[in-house]
């Protein structure tokens, strides 16, 4: 029986989510709900409770057998439906199985390394993950990625690791207090995520995203640069400039960190021994 993977959106070309260019699978629904969130519309399935219908004026959306159904044919991606919707979500969902998904990555497969799983949070959908990460194992060369918050259980993730190749694993923040109060989560699992994925040479990079007034501490950035190299110096971390665009609610009215506190991260960090820290421009 196909595993049904509920799929956001697909990529066929990207330079930012992991080594080369790849195609990026955004699977839907996420088990946090960071305040900061730049795709907050891939937070939660759709419940199809038809409210975006009547707000698209390209009737592109329609109520059939008491679901929501897009035509994208008609659809001119002009996001009414995403801004109207009350519970973040999107009706662009489509439920893919993994070779649907497949045949419309397979075109570019000359043109890219790899195939990356975002969200969202793919390990949310971790039987499809799996399910398409081997797929993908067996028909080409390509590398498997995925971007995943850290919030899985290590149990999950082991039937993952033959078909992974790399992780690229969000610290949101050091302090715990600070954790919570942007994810609404702990954030125990996420470091047990790392000291796991590190054991078995799965991880790309950690990132941190640098938001003034809640992650730009030189304590924090030394925290957690002392946390990786005490795991292994050489796994890279990135600090993330926060930018407002495409966030909602009290994130958009939050300021990005200036030159010298990105610069400033990226020389506390490797003052804790790290070997490989850079910061997004």
């Amino acid at each position: 029986m196909s595993i049904i993977g509920e799929v956001n959106k697909i990529l066929k070309h990207s330079f930012v989510d992991g080594p080369g260019n790849r195609a990026v699978v955004f699977l839907q629904g996420c088990n946090l709900r960071c305040l900061y969130c730049h795709n907050p519309y891939t937070q939660t399935p759709c419940n199809h409770c038809g409210i975006c219908v009547s707000a698209c004026i390209y009737s592109a959306l329609s109520i059939q057998d008491q679901r929501v159904v897009w035509n994208d044919n008609l659809c001119q991606e002009c996001d009414a439906c995403i801004h109207t919707c009350p519970q973040n979500s999107s009706p662009h969902v489509r439920n893919l199985t993994s070779d649907q998904v497949w045949q419309v990555i397979a075109p570019v497969e000359p043109f890219i390394s790899g195939v990356t799983a975002s969200g969202g949070e793919p390990t949310q959908q971790m039987d499809f993950l799996i399910d398409f990460f081997s797929l993908i194992k067996q028909k080409t060369h390509l590398t498997t990625m995925v971007e995943t918050n850290g919030c899985v259980e290590i149990e999950q993730l082991n039937p993952l690791l033959p078909v992974l190749d790399f992780a690229m694993i969000d610290l949101k923040a050091w302090e715990p207090s600070r954790h919570k109060e942007l994810t609404g989560e702990e954030y125990n699992q996420v470091l047990m995520t790392i000291r796991f994925l590190a054991q078995h040479n799965k991880i790309y990079a950690v990132r941190n995203l640098v938001i003034p007034g809640y992650s730009e501490s030189q304590e924090s950035a030394a925290s957690i640069a002392r946390f990786i190299a005490g795991i292994n110096p050489s796994i890279p971390l990135h600090f993330l400039r926060f930018r407002p665009h495409g966030t909602h609610g009290i994130a958009e009215r939050w300021e990005s960190p200036t030159e010298e506190i990105m610069d400033r991260q990226v020389e506390v960090a490797q003052s804790k021994g790290l070997l490989h820290v850079e910061r997004s421009l």
